[in-house]
């Protein structure tokens, strides 16, 4: 037998096929970073131009986060049916149209249901980066390939910023539908480049038994990464056929078709996924929602934002070239050293307060990126491919049905003290610290699949 990671080693090997699918398929991941930066500035906006109360502000900061729940929760059952490539593509699509139908919204009601909407869309693709890029890459480059995605969803924000300078006045008036409008142009990229370069995972051939169809994609990879002089044998196809037909009677017998990712397997895990995604998710949500105004009551512009950006992008390179290091980085080590400089931020600029604003918002962004990337990875490498999607999907949903409530206690919290909201994350930031003493399970450097004998 030989497994699907050995042939990605010893076949084909890491080129221009990785390197295109994590482009097309980070265009998704650099769009996140646009809508989460610009979802807290359209709030600042539309409160003062359509003259909201605070219980609307805040039911506009849950619609979008709303609507992702279900996308998250649609994906988690769909990708892992249809396939990766399917799902995509036709989400990528329905999220163009839908960003560009948003630009028309003249009211509020309108508004909060097309955001439910778009987050519904959008939803459905996000968990999609990591599973595709953990599937298609090999061990030794898998963490750094999946970190790029986080690059990508900086870039994502450092180009709404720029965006701003044009569009906006300030952070509370400007041509808001023009910059939406632009924030389209990257996902409906990303929608029409799915159709004609994004092909189908080969894992995900394998594990339907299509193996015509997953030999095929093998010798295609081979040849994109200009390997000509390497060749699939006959015994290679029959060696990776025994294997995963070995990897599905294992699946069958452990029942994962019943119990999915709260079987016996994989309870512990995916509980503590869930509890650490939750949290992170209220951390992000403090910064993206409150971030506008605090610049706002400090009379800052947008340089301050920009600057934030583009050194946390120099930072998060220290975490890529750690994810993949067994020895100083590795996935659950990144965890834990961003969920202690979380506490750190938190508890200081609670005390310390506008001293502290920009030094501390800016260690909570990249803590809070790295976490995510870590999720995200570990999900992918915590699940057999039956259950990756659902795992992913499942994980995003649960983090964010957690954060839906957020506006509405942080809101609150920032008009009675603006830093009120960080004392809290401080208390929650020593949760997830203390959590990710409980993981056992990391694939640094190891293969995704393997089965029970190996």
């Amino acid at each position: 037998m030989i497994s699907f990671d050995q042939i990605l080693e010893t076949k084909i090997g890491t080129g221009l096929y990785q390197g295109r699918t994590l482009l097309i398929i980070g265009l998704v991941e650099f769009c996140d970073g646009v809508e989460y930066t610009f979802m807290s500035i359209l709030i600042a906006i539309l409160q003062s131009e359509w003259n909201l109360n605070n219980a609307q502000v805040a039911t506009l900061g849950s619609s979008f986060i709303f609507g992702v729940v279900f996308g998250n929760l649609l994906c988690a059952f769909l990708a892992d049916r249809i396939g990766r490539k399917i799902t995509f593509s036709i989400f990528t699509g329905l999220s163009s149209f839908l960003v560009f139908y948003t630009s028309f919204s003249n009211s509020y009601g309108e508004m909060i249901i097309l955001r439910i909407c778009f987050g519904l869309v959008f939803g459905t693709t996000c968990p999609l980066g990591f599973i595709f890029i953990s599937e298609v890459t090999e061990a030794k480059y898998r963490g750094r390939f999946a970190f790029g995605l986080s690059l990508l969803y900086i870039f994502g924000k450092i180009y709404l910023v720029f965006l701003c300078f044009f569009f906006l006045d300030s952070y509370t008036s400007g041509n808001w539908r023009g910059l939406i409008r632009f924030n389209g142009i990257p996902i409906t990229s990303a929608f029409i480049l799915s159709l004609f370069f994004v092909k189908e995972t080969i894992r995900y051939y394998l594990n339907q038994e299509e193996y015509q169809k997953a030999f095929e994609e093998i010798e295609n990879n081979i040849k994109e990464n200009g390997r000509e002089n390497v060749q699939l044998l006959d015994e290679d196809k029959k060696g990776l056929q025994e294997w995963s037909q070995k990897q599905i009677q294992e699946q069958r017998e452990q029942n994962l078709h019943v119990y999915g990712v709260l079987s016996n397997e994989y309870r512990k895990e995916t509980l503590l996924l869930w509890l650490v995604c939750i949290l992170t998710n209220l951390q992000n949500m403090s910064i993206y929602l409150l971030m506008p105004f605090l610049f706002a009551e400090n009379n800052s512009g947008f340089s301050p934002m920009l600057n934030m950006f583009i050194i946390e992008f120099l930072f998060a390179l220290i975490i890529y070239n750690l994810i993949d290091n067994p020895r100083y980085g590795g996935r659950v080590r990144i965890m834990a050293f961003s969920a202690a400089a979380l506490t750190i931020a938190n508890g200081l600029l609670y005390i310390l307060k506008n001293n502290f604003l920009y030094v501390g918002l800016f260690i909570i962004k990249i803590s809070t990126r790295g976490l995510f990337s870590t999720i995200g990875l570990l999900c992918c490498e915590t699940y057999p491919l039956y259950l990756r999607s659902q795992g992913s999907g499942l994980v995003q949903a649960i983090g964010k049905i957690g954060a839906i409530p957020s506006p509405y206690f942080l809101f609150p919290l920032f008009f009675i003290d603006p830093y009120l909201p960080f004392g809290l994350m401080c208390i929650l930031s020593t949760v997830i610290l203390t959590v990710t003493c409980f993981f056992n399970q990391d694939k640094t450097q190891k293969h995704l699949e393997m089965l029970k004998e190996e």
